[in-house]
């Protein structure tokens, strides 16, 4: 069953902590991972981790300090409220950036955490189990084919590199002992945050952490933690100190080390104002989601008052719109109960016996779906009246609705049979309905789910090769088609490589449509997915193909020269240094500036012999390399060879992100905010 009981290397840590959850299947880290396995990259990886762990020992030399900028890609995905959150991905260079510094400094940021956790529901403590293995034995069996298929591939963006305590997420929190008695305890409760935490945080904050200790100043060096993270941060975000990059965990970890610091001020200060901890009050923090339980309303003013003086501190202001005072319990919002009515009415549509009643089952009824009449339309009613009663939590409902359908339809995987025979009408009465809620908030996550609602169901119908099923379903999809030209693009990136698989194509318009806002969005990521798309008409390909061959060659010419990772044109490079498609010339030209800054390196090394030089030679050569045909692999940062099986391989993904993450104690799979 894959690669059960065998432990994990430390390079893990590029897979699993370094890029955002919300980003396209078929970018990723892996084909870099296994590069920097090789023997001779394992050398140079050790001798470089070797001479960083001396310089930061004399504490004389400013880490990560030459030549590490690289600019990160932005782009957005729709926040819980409906707008946009800005989000990066950050360049493979600011990866090993970040692997090295992690090497350096696990053992004192772990440390900082085990002494400073005081309020925090969610910080990182060392992984006592770093294998790759899984406790869910029937999840693995289902998936041992993708497992397999996928490789280490399956391990990227599912979890972190550490474990997390002790939540994991708030949901787990206000599902807890802890928040139930806190309700119960204290009389007064209120909810905080700090107003766009990450854009507002100060690289330099972290600085400003030991400036403020007079013990820590006096032994501060120039390799000390708070420094290196302050330059570690500009690193891996165009050497800008205004922010920090949104998406890797890496990030909410850094964030925790400067929220934790602001919660013993706090603690401190409310100390000498005669307050004590779990008697007149209780703190509880989520990254940046602050509750507050205390005996007296004052104290919460007071409270309050104290996150707002030590936040301005460091650049962090509290969210006046977003902050909410009551009297304990803390109820939940009228949303939730009138979700749940809709989401036991669809969980009426699957058998609800247990595994041992499925099995005593006549052969002929032996299915979960149940063959009872659907007033689909009545329940579409239903559904849009209470999106159109609470438009600020069409997320929420959204997810909780599809995750209803999803947890009934993925017992497939347990050995359920979903339909009964010849009752395939069923799967797209399912498919309408989950397709129809998805329309009101087709985020990122979302996608994701009915992607596998769709596996699920495909694992049994096979729509890909059932002409008639596949015509069907392609009907269906098409008539939700208007989400391609009115919702955001990022967050529907992961149908283009489904709709190749099974291959399905959008309309004239829309396609013409979705170019339009990919040129605008100048994504090199959205283009690549798009021309892979594009294939199944060679006409509408080769056009497609010139147009971006045309905005490539223009991103290159842009390039400055000595600055190149520092260019957000330089994601073309990552991006189409290896595309199969593009034509001879580019390809050299592309060629042209990897050799530029490889040379430039190998002839900096010689005048000093600096880490960052020895690291960007690295990755030039994982750029350069070759199969013995001469040609370059189509696997690299970009599968540009596609996914085989790709719903599936999303699917395994999304059953490790809700089920082995502990979202399956929670019926629903429901991890909004309470807020």
């Amino acid at each position: 069953m894959g690669w059960s009981g065998l432990e994990r290397n430390k390079l893990d840590f590029l897979l699993t902590d370094l890029l955002p959850v919300e980003l396209s299947e078929l970018f990723s880290f892996s084909s870099l991972y296994s590069f920097l396995l090789g023997e001779k990259e394992q050398t140079i990886l050790e001798s470089t981790i070797q001479k960083l762990k001396e310089a930061k020992a004399k504490g004389n030399a400013k880490m990560f300090n030459n030549g590490w900028g690289t600019m990160p890609l932005k782009y957005s995905i729709l926040k819980g409220n409906g707008t946009l959150r800005e989000m990066s991905v950050i360049q493979p260079f600011s990866a090993i950036n970040l692997f090295l510094f992690i090497e350096c400094f696990q053992k004192e940021i772990l440390d900082f955490f085990q002494k400073h956790h005081c309020f925090s529901l969610r910080y990182h403590k060392k992984n006592t189990d770093l294998f790759y293995k899984t406790k869910n034995k029937r999840g693995t069996e289902y998936f041992d084919k993708q497992v397999w298929r996928t490789g280490k591939a399956v391990i990227q963006q599912t979890g972190s590199y550490f474990k997390v305590a002790p939540f994991e997420s708030i949901n787990a929190f206000t599902s807890s002992l802890a928040w139930r008695m806190a309700n119960f305890k204290y009389k007064y409760y209120a909810k905080i945050d700090f107003k766009a935490c990450f854009d507002s945080i100060y690289t330099h904050s972290f600085s400003w952490i030991i400036e403020r200790n007079v013990i820590d100043a006096k032994a501060a060096n120039n390799s000390h933690l708070f420094i290196t993270i302050d330059r570690v941060l500009e690193n891996i975000n165009g050497q800008f100190s205004n922010g920090i990059v949104v998406g890797p965990e890496f990030s909410r970890m850094m964030t925790e080390i400067l929220l934790q610091r602001i919660d013993n001020e706090v603690m401190f200060s409310l100390d000498v104002n005669g307050l004590k901890w779990r008697k007149d009050y209780e703190v509880f923090r989520y990254v940046d989601d602050i509750f507050i339980f205390a005996s007296e309303a004052k104290y919460v003013d007071l409270i309050i008052e104290k996150y707002a003086e030590m936040g301005e501190k460091y650049r962090l202001r509290l969210n006046e719109l977003k902050m909410s005072k009551d009297e304990t319990p803390y109820l939940p919002k009228e949303w939730l109960e009138n979700t749940r009515i809709i989401a036991d009415r669809i969980g009426d549509l699957f058998f609800k016996g247990s595994k041992e009643d499925y099995h005593t089952l006549d052969e002929d009824r032996r299915f979960i779906v149940l063959t009872d009449f659907v007033p689909v339309d009545r329940l579409k009613d239903e559904i849009a009246v209470l999106m159109k009663s609470y438009p600020d939590d069409r997320r929420s409902i959204a997810s909780f609705l599809l995750s209803t359908l999803m947890n009934n339809i993925s017992k497939k995987k347990d050995g359920y049979k979903l339909f009964k025979k010849d009752r395939e009408g069923k799967a797209f009465l399912l498919i309408d309905l989950a397709l129809f809620i998805y329309a009101f908030f087709p985020s990122f996550e979302q996608t994701r789910k009915i992607i596998s609602i769709l596996s699920y169901i495909n694992s049994e119908l096979d729509f890909i090769n059932n002409k008639v099923l596949n015509t069907k379903l392609f009907n269906t999809i098409r008539r939700y088609e208007f989400v391609f030209e009115t919702e955001n693009l990022f967050d529907l990136c992961d149908w283009f490589p489904l709709l190749v698989e099974y291959n399905f194509h959008l309309d004239t318009h829309v396609e013409q449509e979705l170019i339009n806002t990919i040129s605008e969005t100048d994504d090199p990521i959205l283009w690549a997915n798009f021309l892979l798309y594009s294939r199944y008409n060679d006409s509408f390909f080769k056009n497609v193909l010139k147009q971006l061959e045309s905005i490539i060659e223009t991103r290159i010419d842009a390039i400055i020269v000595d600055k190149e990772m520092l260019q957000t044109e330089f994601w073309y490079i990552l991006i189409f240094h290896n595309c199969p498609f593009i034509s001879t010339s580019l390809s050299v030209k592309i060629d042209g500036v990897i050799d530029r800054i490889k040379n430039k390196a190998i002839s900096d090394q010689i005048q000093n012999d600096y880490p960052s030089y020895a690291m960007t030679i690295l990755l030039c050569e994982f750029l350069q390399r070759k199969g013995k045909m001469g040609k370059k692999p189509e696997e690299s940062f970009f599968a540009w060879n596609g996914c085989k099986s790709f719903g599936e391989q999303i699917t395994y993904r999304t059953f490790q992100r809700t089920l082995f993450k502990k979202y399956k104690k929670n019926r629903y799979g429901l991890y909004a905010s309470v807020q």
